[in-house]
């Protein structure tokens, strides 16, 4: 089967956006299951504010918690995760992403990669292949791409673990 979900919530924000655009808004944001482009400020005259979600290990995937809140007036951010989608084989727990290498679900630490880039659909891929490479593969294939930064969470011992690209939000 061919799954365009690594790409489509991406893309989508970015059609709805350039929509926008042509009918003259200035002022938007457009979100589709957590994929964001943002551009100009709210009704207040503020920056957008978005959240980045704390990974939590919740069976109902009701309990949400923001690990951190990004305020900016240009913006295309995807975050791609293993936490609320899984599933159960004996008493383990799997992860819903393939590792296209071997076919099987990833297996690392890695919880979550957020990513911003210059499209919606770019920073929407670029997220979902952190989440196939582990944290340090993704942040050195990340520090190697000029538009694109990323805040990853990690799972380690009872903590989460921030790393981010050197660029982050700068």
């Amino acid at each position: 089967t061919l799954d365009a979900s690594a790409i489509a919530k991406g893309y989508a924000c970015d059609v709805v956006a350039n929509t926008l655009r042509r009918q003259g808004c200035e002022n938007l944001l457009v979100d589709i299951g957590g994929e964001v482009v943002l551009e100009g400020v709210n009704n207040k005259g503020q920056p957008w504010r978005v959240g980045i979600s704390k990974p939590k290990i919740d069976a109902t995937g009701m309990e949400k918690e923001l690990q951190e809140v990004i305020a900016s007036t240009n913006l295309c951010m995807a975050t791609s995760g293993n936490y609320l989608q899984y599933y159960i084989v004996g008493d383990e727990r799997r992860s819903h992403t393939i590792d296209p290498r071997t076919g099987y679900p990833v297996e690392h630490s890695l919880l979550s990669a957020t990513v911003i880039a210059s499209s919606c659909m770019r920073a929407d891929a670029l997220a979902t292949a952190c989440m196939v490479l582990g944290e340090k593969e993704a942040l050195n294939m990340i520090e190697c791409i000029p538009d694109a930064d990323c805040y990853l969470i990690v799972a380690q011992a009872d903590t989460l673990q921030i790393i981010t690209s050197s660029n982050w939000l700068k």
